[in-house]
C-alpha cells in the first residue's frame, strides 16, 4: 500500500489535540500549525469546542470530510477503538505517538496485536505505536512533539529510538542542518523502515539517507530494497545491540563465528550500507551530506598551520588507503606565487605557525580553481599570530563559491575556535573538532564510491525461517555425500566397523571418532593424527573405546591431509538467510577468529572478494616467494556451499573444518550438518 498520501496529506486529524501547553497533544497540533502545513487540520477533544483556535470535533466519527492523516495521542487503552473509528471513516494513514504497548510487555503486547489485526482488516497504514512522529519539509508537515523546525534539507532519517530523534533534531539546530523527512518508527507494528526505504528510492527531495535501527525483521526485503537505493543515494546505518549472544547456542563451529550481529553486517555489506559504529559517525555523515555535494574522485589535499597535527593527520589518511596525491607543477607554482618563499609548497601544505588569513586564503583558493580534488581539509591550532575568526570567514566564503569541492575544517582547540566553528557551519563547510572525525568520514565515503559500482540488486533467495534449531546431525558418511553432490570434493574416507577393516588402509592416516557431541575432537580426545601403519591404528581404535560406544558414535579412517586449513560454513539466520562464512581453520579456528562473513548469493566477484578481506590471503596468494595456493577452487567450492545452502531450506548450520588447500586442489576432511 502507497505511503505517499501518508507523507503528503491533504488534511490531518488529531486525536488527544489539547489546549494545555503541557500535554503533547497541544505540541504535537502547535507544530502542525506553527509550520506553516496548507491543508485542512482538525483537532479531536471531548471537552473543549475550540483547540489553538480551530474548531474541534468530539469524535472523528463527527467530522464529515476527506481525512488522509490522523494522529493519535491519547492513553493506550483507548487506541485501538479510536482505530476502528478511523477506519470506519474511510481513514487510511495513522500515526499512533502513545506508549504503553509492546515495549512495556503484557497487556501492552496484546494491545499492539490488536491494532496490527485492524491494520490487516482494513488495509491501514500505522506508524508507531510509541513514536516521536514523523516530520515531511516537502509537505510544510512537521507532526511530532518535538521542539524543531521545519528547516529543509536534502537527507531523510529514520529511527526506530524516539530519544535518537530528538537528540539529532537538537544537533541539526545547532548545526544548520535540515532534513526532506523525519520518521519515528517507534514499535514498527505496521510501517517499518523498509517501507520507508522503498518510498525513498523515487523521493526526489532526498540525496542521503541515515538510520538508526534497533532490530530489522526482514532482512530479506531490506536487502532487496537497500541494495537497489544504495546505487541511487548512500544509505548510512547505526545498528544498535551489535554484541552477538548467538554463540551461546552455536551447535558447530560456524555458529559460534556466524552469530545474530554477523549476520546483519553481512546484510549491511550485501546491501551497501554505510555501516555507523556509533553516535558520533551518525552525526558526522549527517554534517558530511548536508554540506557536501558530488564527489569526482578520492583525492584530498591537506592545509595546515602546524606540522605535529598535519603529519599525524596524513598518516591517518595512509593508513585509510587514502594516501596523498602531490600537486601538479602547474599548481605549485600558482601556490608559490601567491604565499611567503619560506613555504614548501607540496601536498600536504603546511603554511608554517605563523599563518594569516589571507595565507590560508590565498592557498586555499588556488587549491579549489586549479584542481581536481575533491576534498580539500583545512587544519587550524589557535597560535599567537593566528587569525582564527577571519580564517575561518575566508574559508566559508571560498566554500560557498566552490560548492562542487568538498571543504572540511577541523580547528582544533576550545574557546578560542568556538566562534570561528560557528562561522563554519553557517557556510558550507563541514566542520569537525579533530581530523580524525573528518579523515574516518571521507574513508566512508570512498568505500561506499568504490563499493556501489559493483552493486547488484539483491532477490530474495530463501523462505522466511522459524529461526529453530532441532538440534539433528546428519550422518557424517551422509554429510559427506551431500557435500560431493555439490561439487564439493572431498578426502576419501572410510568406516571403520572392526579392528580388521584397519588392513584395507594406506598410511599414513588420520582416525577420529564422528558423532552428534563431538565437535572440538582435539579437546575431547577424539582424534589420531599420523598414523604410520596398523599397530599405532590399533592403539587409536582402543583408545576410542569409550567413545565408541556412546550411540551414534563410529570412527573413521582418511589418508593425512596436506596444505594450507581453512574454514567454511553457513549459518542460517532467520532474517538474513544463510550467511557464507570462510576463514583460517584448524584447531584455532574460534581463537584466531580469521574469518569473513558473507550473504549466501555468491557469484565469483563476491566469492574472491570476501576471501581477499582474510588475514591469511596473502599466505594463499603466495608469501616470501612461495607458489600460491588454488585460490580458484576456493571460490569454486564458496559457490558451491552457496548453492548447498540456498536449495537445502532445512539446513540450519554447516560447516567443514578442516578444508585442506593445495596448490592444485582443495579437499573438505571434516563436515557437520545441523538441521
Amino acid at each position: 500500500m502507497s505511503i505517499n498520501n501518508f507523507l503528503y496529506p491533504k488534511s490531518v486529524a488529531v486525536i488527544g489535540a489539547s489546549n494545555d501547553e503541557k500535554k503533547i497533544g497541544y505540541q504535537i497540533l502547535y507544530n502542525i500549525i506553527s509550520n506553516n502545513y496548507r491543508g485542512a487540520i482538525y483537532p479531536v477533544n471531548l471537552k473543549d469546542k475550540e483547540v489553538l483556535g480551530i474548531k474541534a470535533c468530539v469524535s472523528i466519527s463527527k467530522i464529515h470530510q476527506k481525512i488522509d492523516l490522523a494522529v493519535i495521542v491519547i492513553p493506550a487503552e483507548f487506541v485501538a477503538d479510536e482505530v476502528e473509528k478511523c477506519a470506519d471513516a474511510g481513514i487510511k494513514n495513522i500515526i499512533i505517538i502513545s506508549a504503553g504497548f509492546s515495549e512495556v510487555g503484557g497487556v501492552g503486547r496484546v494491545r499492539e496485536v490488536k491494532i496490527k489485526e485492524l491494520a490487516a482488516k482494513y488495509q491501514l497504514n500505522i506508524l508507531g505505536p510509541n513514536c516521536l512522529g514523523m516530520i515531511n519539509t516537502g509537505g510544510n508537515l512537521n507532526a511530532t512533539f518535538a521542539n524543531a523546525k521545519n528547516k529543509k534539507g536534502r537527507v531523510a532519517f529514520v529511527s526506530q529510538s524516539g530519544a535518537v530523534c530528538s537528540a539529532v533534531l537538537d544537533w541539526a539546530e545547532d548545526k544548520n542542518c535540515g532534513f526532506s523527512k523525519f520518521v519515528s518508527i517507534g514499535n514498527k507494528a505496521v510501517l517499518d523502515e523498509n517501507d520507508f526505504f522503498e518510498y525513498l528510492l523515487d523521493d526526489k527531495e532526498t540525496d542521503l539517507v541515515v538510520a538508526y535501527l534497533e532490530e530489522i525483521k526482514d532482512g530479506a526485503r531490506f536487502m532487496e530494497t537497500v541494495s537497489r537505493l544504495s546505487r541511487i543515494k548512500p544509505v548510512g546505518i547505526l545498528k544498535a545491540g551489535q554484541s552477538s549472544e548467538g554463540a551461546k547456542a552455536a551447535l558447530s563451529h560456524t555458529g559460534s563465528l556466524a552469530g545474530s550481529n554477523e549476520a546483519v553486517m553481512a546484510g549491511f555489506r550485501r546491501a551497501g550500507v554505510i555501516n555507523l559504529e556509533n553516535l558520533e559517525e551518525m552525526f558526522d555523515l549527517l554534517l558530511f551530506f548536508a554540506r557536501s555535494r558530488k564527489i569526482a574522485n578520492n583525492k584530498v589535499a591537506v592545509i595546515s598551520n602546524a606540522g605535529g597535527p598535519m603529519v599525524a593527520t596524513v598518516d591517518l589518511l595512509s593508513k585509510a588507503g587514502l594516501g596523498l596525491e602531490d600537486f601538479s607543477d602547474a599548481l605549485k607554482k600558482k601556490i608559490q606565487a601567491v604565499l611567503p618563499l619560506i613555504v614548501n609548497v607540496k601536498n600536504p601544505l603546511d603554511l608554517i605557525g605563523d599563518a594569516t588569513a589571507e595565507r590560508y586564503k590565498n592557498a586555499l583558493e588556488q587549491i579549489l580553481k586549479n584542481s581536481d580534488f575533491s576534498f580539500v581539509l583545512v587544519l587550524l591550532t589557535p597560535q599567537s599570530s593566528s587569525e582564527v575568526k577571519e580564517t575561518s570567514q575566508a574559508i566559508a566564503e571560498l566554500a560557498v563559491k566552490n560548492k562542487n569541492k568538498t571543504v572540511i575544517a577541523s580547528f582544533m582547540g576550545g574557546e578560542s575556535v568556538y566562534e570561528a566553528r560557528k562561522i563554519l557551519s553557517a557556510g558550507n563547510v563541514i566542520s569537525f573538532d579533530f581530523p580524525n572525525q573528518a579523515v574516518d568520514m571521507i574513508y566512508e565515503i570512498a568505500e561506499y564510491q568504490k563499493d556501489k559500482s559493483g552493486l547488484k540488486n539483491y532477490k530474495r533467495n530463501f523462505s522466511p525461517s522459524t529461526g529453530k534449531i532441532r538440534g539433528e546431525q546428519l550422518d557424517y558418511m551422509a554429510s559427506l555425500k551431500m557435500l560431493k553432490k555439490y561439487g564439493i570434493d572431498t578426502i576419501p574416507t572410510t568406516r571403520i566397523r572392526k579392528e580388521s577393516d584397519l588392513a584395507k588402509l594406506k598410511y599414513p592416516i588420520a582416525m577420529k571418532m564422528v558423532g552428534k557431541k563431538l565437535i572440538h575432537k582435539t579437546d575431547q580426545k577424539a582424534i589420531a593424527l599420523n598414523i604410520k601403519d596398523g599397530n599405532e591404528a590399533k592403539k587409536a581404535l582402543s583408545d576410542f573405546t569409550a567413545l565408541r560406544k556412546v550411540k551414534g558414535n563410529y570412527c573413521v579412517a582418511q589418508p593425512m591431509g596436506k596444505g594450507l586449513e581453512m574454514i567454511v560454513g553457513f549459518k542460517r539466520d532467520k532474517s538474513f538467510g544463510p550467511i557464507i562464512m570462510a576463514g583460517m581453520g584448524g584447531i584455532y579456528a574460534e581463537i584466531l577468529k580469521d574469518v569473513k562473513t558473507e550473504i549466501a548469493d555468491m557469484d565469483n566477484k563476491r566469492a574472491l572478494s570476501l576471501i581477499k578481506k582474510l588475514k591469511m590471503y596473502p599466505i594463499l596468494k603466495g608469501a616470501r616467494g612461495q607458489k600460491a595456493y588454488d585460490i580458484k577452487n576456493i571460490v569454486k567450492l564458496i559457490i558451491n556451499l552457496s548453492k548447498l545452502a540456498i536449495k537445502n531450506k532445512n539446513i540450519q548450520e554447516l560447516d567443514i573444518n578442516p578444508v585442506f588447500v593445495t596448490r592444485k586442489g582443495v579437499f573438505a576432511a571434516d563436515v557437520r550438518i545441523i538441521y
